[in-house]
């Protein structure tokens, strides 16, 4: 999302918070209205169903012609990525007992760590050598591994 502006800028699109406030009120919105449902259904399946819909976004978002659009795309992955990260966490921590539960979330927690450590240089790289849009399709292609996992995470033990 940090891409947003710069594409907005290149492209003339107004207003450019547009997008940013678009990806954080149906994140939060989602959070608040489905935060139960990794609980009700399983961490691993609703990191599924959402991994593929933040990935719309993402690509939604290199795919648009106006700001608008690249604007529903942001609200889209806003709302996917919103259970990605606790649907995961609920995974990690299942199986484990509650005196290791911290240190499991930590871990877990580095990931997301090392993702924006690497992805956000990853992306200027793509930004500068295919352009600003290619950044939010290589990113929806990045997002989808994470289905891997999920769907890892789904098969019987």
């Amino acid at each position: 999302m940090a891409f947003c502006s710069p594409l907005y800028s290149d492209h003339g699109w107004q207003p450019v918070w547009l997008a940013f406030t678009a990806f954080g009120v149906a994140l939060i919105a989602a959070r608040l209205l489905c935060g139960h449902l990794p609980d009700k259904f399983g961490g691993a399946r609703i990191a599924l169903l959402l991994v593929v819909v933040q990935a719309a976004g993402l690509l939604h978002i290199g795919l648009a012609r106006n700001g608008m659009l690249a604007s529903a795309g942001a609200a889209l992955a806003g709302f996917g990525y919103s259970l990605v990260y606790p649907g995961f966490g609920v995974e990690a921590v299942r199986n484990n007992s509650p005196e290791t539960r911290g240190l499991i979330m930590g871990i877990d927690t580095v990931f997301l760590d090392i993702a924006m450590a690497v992805g956000s240089p990853a992306s200027g790289w793509i930004a500068d050598l295919e352009g600003l849009n290619a950044v939010f399709s290589a990113s929806a292609g990045v997002t989808l591994l994470a289905a891997a996992v999920a769907l890892r995470l789904l098969r019987p033990r």
